[in-house]
């Protein structure tokens, strides 16, 4: 009788947990090749997923969980946002995602990130920080009074699709009772994971507002040493590296990976030339294949995030696309 390669994987697939057992000692090449994309990733179990609902028993597969950091659409408008992103994640089978900010909130309180890219490295003007400020009192204001049914509805639009909003990457605030909601928006929207740059002084009221809410904090920086303080302040603290902005502030992010592994919730896959700006995947310095076979050879199932901000991103779906299959390249070489 024919067996198409569909109907084995469906098979194999339909006798879990025994085939995650038999699939998690196959290479990832091996599992391309017998497997479907949508099936390789329902195998990955995230090192959160204490909190996810899965199975203490679970065996994770060797392929490490690939999702979308929507900063790499980050130019879209909020109407054109979420489609976007919908539709490129169904099309790249990427079930989850890092969701930005001002994919979630209003459009009148997004940054200029054309005017950031272009003024990289430069002091704002008094008019620039006057503007800033204005936005983050606004954009208080609208988080401390907006309903939770309004992220109730978002969540629901991606969860109808099969999709997750998996973390949600954002600056906190400057108030304990807006440092409070954001958690609360997160999780409503079924988020795990709050990803932020931290600052210093609000390392213990955010380990506090995580503890709370039972959410991670996926901590954003460059300077280790302020973030192997933070992650000392409660087990709920991880490291969230970009590889391309650790490359850029002059860090290997190859040692950084293998030197935190254990203490890291994702990794946001971005290349970037050392002390410059951000390039297409493969063609920097941020060592990112020999990142990616690390964490295959590791058998690790941290979260990586395709996080792709060279020129040429920030609304293309197609650069998305590109960026996924490097990524899946280098995987399936394993």
């Amino acid at each position: 009788m024919a067996f198409s390669r569909r109907k084995f994987s469906k098979a194999l697939l339909s006798n879990l947990p025994f085939a995650t057992g038999a699939f998690s000692i196959l290479k990832p090449s091996l599992l391309a090749a017998i497997a479907p994309v949508d099936a390789l990733s329902s195998l990955s179990v995230s090192p959160l997923s204490g909190i996810l609902g899965h199975e203490a028993f679970a065996i994770p597969s060797a392929v490490p969980p690939l999702g979308l950091n929507t900063w790499s659409l980050r130019e879209l408008k909020h109407d054109q946002a979420i489609p976007a992103i919908l539709r490129v994640m169904q099309e790249t089978g990427l079930r989850n995602c890092q969701l930005l900010f001002s994919h979630a909130e209003p459009e009148e309180f997004d940054p200029d990130f054309a005017s950031m890219f272009s003024k990289a490295g430069k002091l704002p003007s008094q008019q620039e920080r006057d503007e800033q400020k204005r936005k983050s009192e606004a954009r208080a204001a609208w988080r401390l009074s907006v309903p939770m049914t309004y992220f109730e509805a978002l969540r629901s639009q991606f969860e109808q699709r099969g999709l997750k909003i998996q973390g949600y990457a954002t600056p906190l605030g400057s108030s304990a009772e807006e440092i409070d909601r954001v958690f609360l928006m997160a999780k409503t929207m079924g988020a795990v994971v709050v990803n932020t740059r931290l600052p210093e002084a609000q390392t213990d009221l955010v380990a506090a507002a995580a503890v709370r809410h039972g959410l991670f904090v996926g901590i954003q920086a460059t300077d280790q040493r302020i973030l192997a303080l933070q992650l000392r302040a409660s087990p709920q603290m991880r490291a969230d590296p970009d590889l391309g902005d650790l490359t850029k502030a002059g860090v290997s992010a190859r040692d950084f990976v293998e030197g935190h592994l254990d203490s890291i919730s994702s990794i946001d896959l971005k290349d970037a030339v050392a002390g410059g700006g951000s390039v297409p995947f493969g063609t920097g310095d941020a060592h990112m294949k020999e990142v990616l076979q690390f964490l295959v050879h590791a058998r690790s199932n941290v979260e990586i995030y395709i996080d792709c901000d060279y020129p040429g991103t920030g609304s293309s779906a197609d650069e998305v696309k590109r960026c996924v299959r490097y990524v899946r390249g280098v995987i399936n070489e394993q």
